[in-house]
């Protein structure tokens, strides 16, 4: 899906960019729907950085401490991240169920805010479901003692 939404951003920013320069009449509904797919686009890449690990993150106390040890401060940090995530979508959720961002709608393409809303509570949900997987996964690294695979 975030292939998808990043090869649809490109092609419409060159459409755009074509009609602007060399037709001389630019797409009016172009930017704003290149805008609604990347805020889907980082959401959905924000969910995919959390299934590989990909994250940026500082290291610099972890890498101090040996291999199971190592792998207690990464459950730590997965809970936060968890609770986090699960909060932000429970509150992406309250806001967008709110009056005044149920009634909106785009200026150019007409279609509801919420629609453009959604996307961080779904990502945050992502999210949460990849966290769980990699706390899983380190929760069996820490079982079995292997840490290789999971630092």
């Amino acid at each position: 899906m975030a292939s998808i939404l990043l090869a649809a951003i490109v092609l419409l920013i060159f459409g755009n960019v074509f009609m602007r320069y060399v037709m001389n009449a630019s797409l009016s509904w172009g930017e704003e729907l290149t805008l609604w797919f990347f805020v889907w686009f980082v959401w959905i890449s924000v969910s995919y950085a959390f299934s590989r690990r990909e994250h940026v993150r500082i290291t610099v106390l972890r890498d101090l401490l040996g291999g199971r040890k190592q792998l207690y401060v990464d459950l730590a940090v997965d809970l936060l991240v968890l609770a986090f995530l699960v909060v932000l979508t429970f509150e992406c959720i309250k806001l967008m169920r709110l009056p005044f961002v149920a009634s909106q709608s785009s200026v150019v393409l007409g279609l509801p805010i919420p629609i453009l809303y959604a996307s961080a509570p779904v990502g945050a949900a992502l999210s949460s479901i990849r966290i769980l997987q990699n706390m899983t996964k380190t929760l069996r690294g820490l079982k079995s003692g292997d840490t290789g695979d999971l630092i």
